[in-house]
């Protein structure tokens, strides 16, 4: 009697787990590749002289984020692009897009379309990579970790939004310089390096988020 006792328990968590398990749906507009771009080293106004994809890819990490939570998380296409500012209407959208998809809570990937004059991150309104590396010809030996976007998460049940992430910029200096003549990374450590502290960094923001 006791083994069946177990068994049923053992079934109904199994049940319950895989029907009321948290399900996350992940909507983007920013290019979901980890760039790489060089300038000469001006501030605010300059254009960049070089720039290509790296093999990261951020959306992936998200992804692996929610699965080492044992949340399901999937990519839904559908970012309202016309998005400028959270409103009604959009926190109306959301709603929607959740219930359409059987999702509770929403991850939004704004990429940044404002900014305040002299603004540092104005110079990467022109990329075509939101998130990316930045080395200048005029400091080989300097490079950083941009991220030209914002994270949101919208809750179904509460009906809001909050946000995670506003931009990103992480710092590194090296003994040697990070890219040779043809303005190639030289060493793959440096794209390792940023990876690892972007991960920690909104793995830590978004933990965050839900200890609360």
């Amino acid at each position: 009697m006791k083994i069946k006792l177990n068994l049923f328990c053992c079934i109904f968590f199994l049940y319950t787990s895989f029907f009321y398990s948290q399900k996350v749906g992940i909507i983007s507009e920013i290019n979901s590749k980890m760039g790489y771009v060089v300038f000469k080293g001006e501030l605010f106004t300059e254009k960049a002289i070089f720039e290509k994809d790296l093999e990261y890819n951020f959306i992936d990490f998200i992804n692996q984020y929610y699965k080492g939570r044992n949340i399901i998380s999937k990519n839904i296409d559908g970012f309202p692009f016309s998005m400028n500012f959270i409103t009604s209407d959009e926190l109306k959208y959301f709603q929607s897009l959740c219930k359409k998809n059987d999702i509770d809570e929403l991850v939004i990937i704004s990429k940044n379309k404002y900014y305040i004059q002299n603004d540092p991150m104005s110079i990467y309104k022109n990329l075509n990579h939101e998130l990316g590396i930045e080395a200048y010809v005029k400091a080989k030996t300097r490079a950083l970790l941009y991220g030209n976007f914002q994270i949101y998460i919208y809750n179904l049940k509460d009906h809001h939004v909050k946000t995670v992430i506003n931009n990103i910029y992480i710092v590194h200096r090296f003994k040697t310089p990070v890219f040779n003549e043809s303005y190639n990374l030289i060493n793959k450590e440096v794209e390792k390096l940023f990876a690892d502290d972007l991960e920690k960094l909104i793995t830590r923001k978004m933990n965050k988020y839900y200890s609360k």
